[in-house]
């Protein structure tokens, strides 16, 4: 039971580093790239969601070698082409190039 409710504790302690939030459905109008960086941006026509309150709030980012990158990357680019509205997960903590930190995207239907 000890090893039990240790294993729960640890679990519990570890859940905010992996705190996230959802935008609703959204429309990607810009994919940005550049600033001397492996990175990207999202940038979408509805406000950006800003968990982490990040000094500038204009896109989402993903920056290399974040594990994931090359997937946003791929499904961001998709999203443009076919008109598709996304959901995208930000981080509840931690800033990229100080914009909210991108850690998923949903594209859908």
């Amino acid at each position: 039971m000890r090893s039990i409710l240790g294993a729960l504790t640890l679990i519990l302690a570890a859940a905010p580093a992996m705190a996230q939030t959802m935008t609703g459905p959204v429309n990607v109008t810009m994919i940005r790239t550049g600033w001397n960086a492996d990175a990207f941006a999202v940038v979408t026509l509805q406000p950006i969601v800003n968990p982490s309150g990040c000094p500038i709030a204009d896109g989402y980012v993903a920056q290399r070698p974040q594990p994931g990158y090359a997937t946003y990357y791929d499904a961001s680019l998709l999203a443009v082409d076919k008109n598709a509205r996304v959901q995208v997960t930000v981080a509840d903590a931690g800033c990229v190039a100080g914009r909210p930190k991108l850690i998923g995207i949903n594209l859908l239907r």
